[in-house]
């Protein structure tokens, strides 16, 4: 019968590889250009569909989004085909001092941050850009998503 010692050096190299903390970075990182590639592989899923009304798809996409803590104001589709983009926000956005903008607890006012919690890391935030378009054979719709 083998040790757990000569046991563990046979299966050593077996699962020497780096561990899933370092490997599996999360999409919420959206300031990491690897996790926004794979967000928007993540947002891509929706385009692999077709919904009877384009208005659930996107309701789903932010069903999707705020798993990872993004959201955005549900826009108004009313047309048969078309295109809009809204602002993304993180974790509700920011409000109030932050480490880089306080002069001490007794400051004034001026320095509250009010933002969309993404302007920080990613220089102008982050929108989600939608292409919808109803189809004529079988009155369903596709949506087409993407974060920039």
């Amino acid at each position: 019968m083998k040790s757990f010692k000569q046991h563990n050096e046979a299966y050593t190299d077996r699962f020497a590889h780096s561990s899933a903390e370092d490997d599996n970075l999360g999409l919420f990182n959206v300031e990491d250009p690897d996790s926004l590639q794979k967000l928007n592989g993540f947002v891509g899923a929706l385009a692999d569909k077709e919904y009877i009304q384009p208005g659930a798809a996107v309701e789903q996409l932010a069903m999707r989004l705020g798993t990872v803590g993004l959201n955005f104001t549900l826009p108004k589709i009313d047309s048969d085909k078309g295109n809009t983009t809204v602002e993304v926000n993180q974790f509700g956005g920011r409000y109030g001092k932050t480490p880089e903008n306080s002069n001490g607890p007794m400051s004034s006012g001026s320095e509250i941050e009010n933002d969309d919690g993404i302007s920080h890391m990613v220089e102008g935030g982050l929108a989600l850009k939608l292409r919808y378009e109803m189809l004529p054979n079988n009155n369903s719709c596709r949506i087409f998503a993407k974060i920039e």
